[in-house]
């Protein structure tokens, strides 16, 4: 089970992306790189302002899911693909191909190949209304680029290392609901 939050964070420190990867000691000194994920995910570090009533449900929800419980994030302008970016290379065989993220929503996916709108495509994995790979009924042509542009929504935790922080940024002398508080909190993109 997942749950979902709705705020409106002030400051967002830009993605930042983890894609390691092991590196293997092959004869004479040569390493091969390998991926250790399938994909790269995703963290972000979000400062949300308001009033503390304001704020109180979103502490609330912090400390209920704690960094065990995952919940969704849309990504804060992050979770989109607006430009149409690199999915796949046509090797001449393969039909089958995994999206760079999971939970694309199907109905925002518009795939382009070789720069032209495709359409011959239907998802696979997600649950019908998400995906994260399509396939085709062809393969596409050796070294021809598909590029596809979508949204998604994303899983995460909250990270507890870089600790939950609750702070008051300006404090009215006269009255005191004018006073404005910050939640900081910092979110890991799950695999799984």
């Amino acid at each position: 089970m997942a749950y979902t939050v709705f705020a409106s964070p002030l400051h967002l420190t830009p993605q930042q992306l983890e894609m390691p990867v092991q590196q293997d000691n092959l004869g004479h000194g040569t390493n091969s790189y390998r991926r250790l994920y399938t994909r790269p995910l995703s963290s972000w570090q979000l400062e949300n302002p308001g009033k503390q009533e304001l704020l109180d449900p979103t502490l609330g929800f912090i400390e209920y899911v704690q960094g065990d419980t995952p919940f969704w994030f849309d990504g804060a302008g992050f979770g989109e693909v607006t430009d149409p970016a690199l999915i796949w290379i046509g090797d001449g065989a393969t039909t089958d191909i995994r999206l760079p993220h999971r939970y694309v929503f199907i109905a925002s996916m518009v795939v382009y190949y070789n720069n032209q709108l495709f359409t011959d495509w239907t998802p696979l994995g997600g649950d019908g209304v998400t995906c994260d790979a399509i396939r085709t009924l062809t393969p596409f042509t050796l070294n021809y680029h598909v590029t596809a542009k979508y949204r998604r929504r994303i899983k995460c935790v909250v990270r507890v290392e870089d600790k939950v922080t609750r702070r008051r940024m300006f404090r009215s002398q006269t009255l005191n609901s004018e006073t404005i508080h910050s939640l900081t909190v910092s979110l890991d993109e799950v695999a799984t």
